[in-house]
């Protein structure tokens, strides 16, 4: 009678030990800041042409091209805060937001620059605000050049909901539990 009593007492002690997870909440699901969903490194140049100007004071001035070869990254991430997340039973509707697309040139690091020789007399000197010009006019290009490369774009967005499908897959193994998720764009 005494062992049964045990036996009884330790089954109810560690059969009360288990905990209930409740169903996450759909904006925890997403309430992380960003999703990275690729970098990519690239080498370029960005180069300028300065004119020799007009005038009198361009009398002793020739046109002159420069150009300087810099690394950088591209990444593609999706806000999170954007993604509309809605759960019906065991179905989470997630809104696909546009990409956010960033570029870092790395100046610091980048190589020797080119530039054509002055003559003698003449003079052009490249300044340094023409170069800060000049590798912001080549960010805006990668920029505008990522954001018209649609293979690169759907690959970014297939690589985002498939990252989210999996999220929620192990949040659904945590809770023994199926989740569907259904993109809507």
């Amino acid at each position: 009678m005494k062992k049964s009593k045990i036996v009884l007492l330790a089954v109810l002690i560690f059969s009360g030990c288990a905990r209930v997870q409740p169903d996450p909440e759909p904006a925890a699901v997403c309430s992380a800041g960003s999703l990275t969903v690729m970098k990519m490194g690239f080498h370029t140049v960005a180069s300028c042409d300065k004119n020799r100007g007009d005038g009198l004071s361009s009398l002793f001035k020739k046109a002159r091209k420069y150009w300087q070869e810099y690394d950088g990254t591209v990444e593609v991430s999706y806000s999170l805060k954007e993604s509309g997340v809605s759960k019906t039973g065991e179905t989470f509707n997630i809104t696909v937001p546009d990409p956010e697309i960033t570029v870092h040139i790395d100046t610091k690091n980048a190589k020797d620059p080119y530039v054509t020789e002055d003559a003698w007399l003449v003079k052009n000197p490249i300044t340094p605000e023409e170069q800060e010009q000049m590798f912001k006019d080549a960010k805006l290009e990668m920029l505008d050049s990522i954001q018209n490369d649609q293979d690169l774009i759907k690959r970014a967005k297939q690589r985002y909901k498939e990252l989210l499908s999996s999220y929620i897959a192990s949040i659904g193994r945590q809770h023994d539990r199926e989740y569907k998720v259904v993109f809507v764009e």
